[in-house]
């Protein structure tokens, strides 16, 4: 009997190996029918290969460092900072998870950047 694996060791593994630009490992991590939905550019990916292969021909040399993982029902929220090529940006993904693998993501994307006006008299940076 096969162990199911729980989604935030999925997601976790996942993130590592888009670290270590593996990306054709991760395809046991996704269900056959995997899809995956990016609003910010109303973005639909079918198939967990579109996924990996979109992913594996992204421009540049990307690094991933999850920031934060909450087990939420039926599946996992991360963020995670993405170096790539002296730019910085911030995915939220909300992963839902079926039978031990990673059946769908929806993820936000934010680049890292200056507050869009002058705000230094109520926030400070870090």
């Amino acid at each position: 009997m096969t162990s199911v694996r729980p989604a935030r060791e999925l997601a976790a593994e996942l993130w590592r190996l888009f670290d270590l630009g593996r990306f054709r490992d991760t395809l046991p991590l996704f269900s056959e029918d995997f899809e995956a939905h990016w609003p910010s550019t109303r973005e639909r990916i079918r198939g967990r290969e579109n996924f990996v292969a979109l992913n594996e021909n992204y421009p540049g040399d990307s690094r991933c460092t999850v920031r934060r993982i909450e087990e939420c029902d039926g599946g996992v929220v991360t963020v995670t900072e993405i170096a790539n090529d002296g730019t910085t940006l911030f995915a939220v993904s909300f992963f839902s998870v079926r039978d031990g693998r990673i059946a769908a993501v929806e993820e936000y994307f934010s680049e890292n950047g200056p507050p869009p006006f002058d705000r230094y008299d109520w926030a400070e940076r870090y």
